[in-house]
């Protein structure tokens, strides 16, 4: 396979000569160097990506050959949006939605805790976790919880089971399971 002059070129040469498209190219290269063995809480790789590949399109008019070079440049953009993706991903509001667990027992059978065999409600839309947080945070303050079911809803849905939460709470099991039970009828009245 041959590898085209501009191909070979850096990123200063590629930016000097305007050739934004292979720039663009072996930036999204770099980037996917950068992201491997990296995760993200309820983020794809890809995902990532692109936001990192809109925010360098973004900088690129804001860059000054006096400061650094072109690859200086992009290797520091690429590097802090990555630190940014992270902040993002484990924000508690994140981590709320990418650990959330069911609400609403499908199984009117099963009991209080799941043992993952019954059909799960899917609030808002797979694969959003950020729009998902505000469509769950809206549908628990129209549920009207109290402060005690707001704490226990919070700890279910970062990824706690029952006997954990008791723990916290200094409650039993059972009293967590009745407040849960509260929790999905509320949810399933609106």
């Amino acid at each position: 396979m041959m590898m085209s002059a501009t191909t070979a070129m850096g990123f200063d040469d590629l930016f000097e000569i305007g050739d934004i498209d292979t720039f663009l190219n072996k930036a999204q290269e770099k980037c996917r160097h950068k992201l491997r063995g990296k995760t993200f809480a309820g983020m794809e790789k890809e995902d990532v990506t692109q936001e990192i590949m809109i925010k360098l399109y973004n900088a690129l008019d804001k860059y000054d050959a006096e400061k650094a070079k072109m690859s200086t440049f992009v290797d520091h953009l690429i590097e802090n949006k990555i630190k940014d993706m992270y902040r993002k991903c484990m924000s508690e509001k994140n981590l709320s939605v990418v650990n959330a667990v069911q609400l609403v027992c499908t199984d009117l059978g099963a009991s209080d805790e799941s043992d993952g065999t019954d059909t799960a409600l899917t609030l808002g839309h797979p694969g959003f976790a950020f729009e998902n947080f505000e469509f769950v945070t809206d549908i628990m303050e129209n549920m009207k919880l109290n402060d005690r079911e707001k704490e226990i809803f919070k700890l279910r849905t970062s990824g706690y089971e029952f006997v954990e939460i008791a723990a916290m709470l200094g409650v039993s099991k059972a009293r967590i399971s009745q407040l849960w039970k509260a929790i999905r009828e509320k949810y399933e009245a609106l």
